[in-house]
């Protein structure tokens, strides 16, 4: 699987000690350098390649910036361009706006239950993980979602 990250699952993931864990889940991972920008000084490993944007792609971005980021923008964009699998975005609004573009979308939370399913993470290190992300570390997840989520991974036959 052919993955695009946003800013925000990299740094969900590595605050909870799982984002080396992609790399077990897709042969390609990759990164606007947008998004680097956006990390800062927070480092990327090395499965994660950083790619530029074609010229109007980045000409696109500086334009549209606005309710979206430019890391959100600029990684539907590099999933676009790089026939990616799925765009992995948190925020609502970008999700929207990726899948009006016909991209595939998935967030922070498809990641870990990913990582569950290939026996990656157990269901209770999913679940915490979870728990910690939204109780710890800023993640808002409605609580009908949560719900979902909670089911979805507990009922899950092995």
């Amino acid at each position: 699987m052919k993955i695009v990250l946003n800013t925000s699952p990299i740094i969900f993931l590595n605050k909870i000690g799982y984002l080396h864990l992609l790399a077990s889940c897709a042969t390609d991972v990759s990164v606007p350098s947008h998004v680097v920008r956006e990390l800062g000084q927070e480092k990327i490993p090395e499965f994660i390649q950083v790619k530029q944007l074609s010229l109007s792609s980045s000409a696109y971005v500086q334009g549209a910036i606005g309710r979206l980021h430019e890391g959100e923008l600029s990684a539907m964009l590099l999933a676009q361009e790089s026939k990616a699998d799925r765009v992995i975005l948190d925020d609502l609004l970008a999700r929207k706006k990726a899948q009006s573009l016909g991209l595939k979308v998935m967030g922070t939370i498809g990641l870990l239950l990913l990582m569950n399913k290939r026996k990656l993470l157990s269901r209770e290190h999913t679940w915490q993980a979870i728990i910690d992300l939204t109780q710890q570390h800023g993640m808002y997840l409605s609580p009908s979602i949560m719900a979902t989520v909670k089911q979805t991974l507990f009922a899950q036959e092995f």
